[in-house]
């Protein structure tokens, strides 16, 4: 993630003792507020659910989405700069990126890619059993185990696929399966668990088929737009993701270029955004 002079500019800490750190800084900053969030991945996995030795390179909260304003606003008063926003973070519209020179990127969730209920509600679920785990000698909240496995399975089906299922999701027993799944209902996260565990042909006729398919198989920028108008379930949100498809995405542009777009670069890209979008029309044109 993140440009490459703003990745070349982390200070000399190395990365997993910086994530490990930037961890404690958001729950102390969670803790002055009063806001409720829950750490995700990295050094918040429980023992036996990753593999030994696989470090993150960010911070991953799930911060209860009532309570969003006011971490931003926390974040941002130590020195934290936002980079993506949620509706060009993902295909999913999940989350937002922020970014600090001494302590790297925080990502941060108001909903997981493939839960499917209201997000305020999602939280309550995901937190309901939650556990703390010490991160660099902090108290942070992390989801308890069975839904640290749905999360990282998820996970790994938005990925195309990690390490991270061998563990999470192969090595589990049938009972620790089942819990799974039963959590994965309750969330309305099936197609997505479906598609993680290569059971998403069971679910063809969901909304969401095309765009997990998409996902764990790969496919072009086309497939991917009409898998998103697929999944998108309002004529507002159709409109929406139609607009977004011929602009420009300055967020990841700024990632790319690792430093804010001008106008020329914004043409340029655009331009060439135009052409590809072109020259994949006339190849299936041509191919049909």
């Amino acid at each position: 993630m993140g440009g490459m002079s703003e990745e070349t500019d982390v200070r000399a800490a190395p990365v997993a003792a910086r994530v490990h750190l930037a961890h404690a800084v958001v729950q102390k900053l969670a803790d002055d507020r009063g806001i409720d969030l829950l750490h995700l991945k990295g050094p918040a996995v429980l023992p036996g659910l990753r593999p030994e030795g696989r470090h993150s390179s960010d911070v991953d909260v799930l911060v209860r989405p009532s309570h969003l304003r006011s971490l931003v606003t926390a974040v941002e008063s130590v020195g934290f700069e936002q980079r993506t926003s949620f509706a060009t973070g993902s295909v999913f519209a999940h989350a937002a990126n922020w970014w600090h020179d001494d302590w790297g990127w925080v990502d941060v969730h108001m909903s997981w890619p493939g839960v499917t209920i209201d997000a305020e509600r999602a939280y309550d679920v995901l937190a309901r059993d939650r556990v703390v785990r010490q991160i660099a000698h902090r108290d942070c909240p992390v989801p308890n185990r069975t839904a640290q496995r749905l999360i990282l399975t998820l996970h790994s089906a938005r990925s195309g696929g990690t390490t991270d299922l061998d563990h999470a999701w192969t090595a589990a027993t049938p009972e620790e399966q089942d819990a799974v799944r039963a959590l994965a209902t309750e969330l309305h996260a099936e197609v997505a668990l479906a598609a993680g565990i290569g059971e998403l042909e069971l679910h063809r006729g969901d909304p969401t088929y095309l765009l997990w398919r998409h996902v764990t198989r790969g496919g072009s920028r086309f497939d991917e737009w009409r898998a998103r108008l697929a999944a998108a379930t309002t004529l507002r949100a159709k409109a929406e993701l139609l607009t977004a498809a011929m602009r420009v995405n300055r967020d990841h542009l700024r990632m790319e270029l690792g430093h804010a777009p001008t106008r020329s670069d914004i043409r340029a890209r655009q331009r060439l955004r135009l052409r590809r979008a072109a020259g994949e029309l006339t190849s299936r044109v041509r191919r049909s």
